[in-house]
């Protein structure tokens, strides 16, 4: 039922998956022996997810600085799945879903000069009883394209293969390249009428550099280009006499009622296209046991619903832009590894709709003739979030013993929906914190973990603020409102919500170079107020797998 042919993409994958173990091998067999014992001691001694959290420019999107990595070579291969339960979940999120994921990924120093690092993963998403929006990410989208009706919900399932490259070249002491490469490929259906397709292609590319003007201060300088495809048709293979209806959303699920036929949003096969360029500037600077890192980013996209022929509509056109600040600071005091992380952001984007018309020339060609535009919405995103983890007993190249650590950030969501001369108006605030605790007990030949979290999360602001630009005359009709997907929305994302977790994990040593693991989880979530008070989503996990 999925659109695009994966097969090749398949392949790929599990070549991918085989040259990421034969790189590592090849990388432990040509080191000598001493060198060895020191870099990989034993492979239950180290841990993928901490060798990121203990690299100082892991934010950055300047591939150049993973020169600087330390720590050695290391890769995982993991299968996981999960299942999820609970009517706590957003307006196009399923109540009763299983996730499945395999994903493998690798941190390969190749030479003095050369560090490599890259990942693979595939994964799929069934859910039961999805509505809501078309879109595969729609909380990213400039418009919704709504199901009118929550009786048509039925089974989506959500296929995603993604792969990453990433590499460093140290031309000199104080010179570095870098270059960067992920590229996904998601496809999405609805297996109930009103049936969509979705296929989206996402491309992210950059290439940067840096320069170490002195031992303790390093600049840095990236541009990034990105590309992004989702197309999207719909059919019936029920009951042609029916009708469906779905709601084009100029934001706040506020917009104009459209019925499935020959003409409209949901009438072909058109792609959502969104371009993005921008640049980064980073700046390093290291003193003592002391490492911190700033990178601050600046990015501009553009885009289209529709194909953009002339023999085709163009339905919207779309702008916006995006500031960004990533901060990571780490600090060694003996035993005790501090590291602090700081995000910040403001996202903004504009929807214009186009007015067109249909004209044929003398020679019988059609094409489309456009007379203008008018912007029929406008979202703002900003946020800030700030982290701290204490690793206690661990250096480049040892795990440790144990980790606590916590996370808050507020986010703020404002956007108006205009389809003149009406307009409507929501404001949405929330906050979130989070603490977590890990403790490890690392043998030479296995090892135990056991983690526990706590959250807490709240939101307030305006579900929706209605009115007129202008007076309006008894002949113009009201623009239609989906209460109440309005008010799910809302509440889900206002509602104060405690979150806890608990997870275990075990690893044993085949040899110095190879173990397995395996680890569960299980993770509850409750809602105190609105009108999902005593609702809840629990996820129970399981996962598996290899690290070498």
């Amino acid at each position: 039922m999925f659109l695009v042919n994966t097969n090749h993409f398949r392949w790929a994958w599990a070549t991918g998956i085989s040259v990421l173990a034969v790189l590592s091998v090849q990388a432990d067999n040509h080191q000598p022996v001493a060198d060895s014992l020191v870099m990989n001691p034993s492979v239950v001694d180290r841990d993928y997810q901490e060798t990121e959290l203990r690299f100082y420019a892991s934010p950055s999107q300047n591939a150049s600085f993973l020169t600087e990595m330390e720590g050695g070579n290391l890769s995982y291969l993991e299968c996981s799945g999960q299942l999820r339960r609970g009517k706590l979940v957003d307006y196009y999120q399923s109540d009763r879903s299983r996730i499945f994921d395999v994903q493998t990924g690798s941190y390969y120093r190749f030479s003095d000069r050369l560090m490599l690092a890259g990942s693979l993963s595939y994964g799929s998403d069934r859910g039961k009883h999805q509505s809501g929006s078309v879109f595969i990410h729609p909380e990213q989208a400039p418009f919704d394209i709504v199901e009118m009706d929550p009786q048509h919900a039925g089974t989506k399932r959500r296929e995603w293969y993604s792969l990453s490259g990433r590499a460093g070249y140290a031309i000199h002491e104080k010179v570095s390249l870098g270059a960067a490469l992920d590229y996904t490929i998601e496809n999405y259906a609805k297996f109930k009428d009103l049936r969509h397709q979705n296929s989206l292609m996402d491309l992210h590319v950059s290439v940067g550099g840096k320069y170490r003007i002195v031992p303790q201060i390093t600049l840095g300088a990236a541009y990034v280009y990105r590309r992004n495809i989702e197309r999207v048709s719909f059919k019936i293979y029920g009951n042609t006499d029916q009708q469906y209806t779905s709601l084009i959303s100029f934001g706040g699920f506020y917009g104009r009622s459209e019925l499935f036929g020959e003409s409209g949003y949901t009438s072909h096969a058109l792609p959502l296209f969104t371009q993005t360029h921008g640049g980064t500037v980073q700046l390093a600077a290291e003193k003592g046991g002391m490492k911190w890192f700033n990178e601050w980013g600046f990015y501009q996209e553009d885009g289209r619903f529709g194909t953009g022929a002339s023999t085709a509509i163009t339905y919207s056109h779309h702008r916006g832009n995006l500031l960004e600040y990533r901060s990571k600071l780490i600090r060694s005091c003996g035993r005790l590894l501090h590291v602090i992380g700081l995000n910040a952001y403001r996202r903004s984007l504009e929807n214009e709709e186009n007015s067109y018309k249909e004209s044929t020339d003398a020679n019988g060609v059609s094409q489309m003739v456009y007379y203008g535009s008018n912007r029929v919405g406008k979202k703002v995103w900003k946020g800030a979030s700030v982290s701290y983890t204490l690793l206690s007993g661990s250096t480049p190249r040892k795990r440790a013993d144990w980790m606590a650590g916590m996370e808050a950030g507020y986010e703020a969501r404002l956007l108006t929906a205009s389809p003149y001369p009406f307009y409507r108006k929501q404001d949405i605030r929330t906050v979130h914190g989070t603490a977590f605790f890990t403790r490890n007990w690392l043998g030479r030949k296995q090892g135990y973990s056991l983690s526990v979290e706590a959250g807490y999360a709240a939101g307030w602001g305006h579900r929706n603020q209605d009115g007129t630009y202008a007076s309006v005359s008894e002949h113009q009709k009201a623009p239609v409102s989906l209460e109440h997907y309005l008010n799910q929305e809302y509440d889900y994302r206002v509602s104060r919500q405690v979150k806890s977790g608990v997870s275990g994990g075990y690893e044993r040593a085949l040899s110095s170079r190879l173990s397995l693991y395996a680890k569960v989880e299980v993770t509850y979530l409750v809602a105190l107020n609105t009108r999902l008070k005593g609702e809840s989503q629990t996820v129970c996990g399981l996962s598996a797998g290899v690290k070498f």
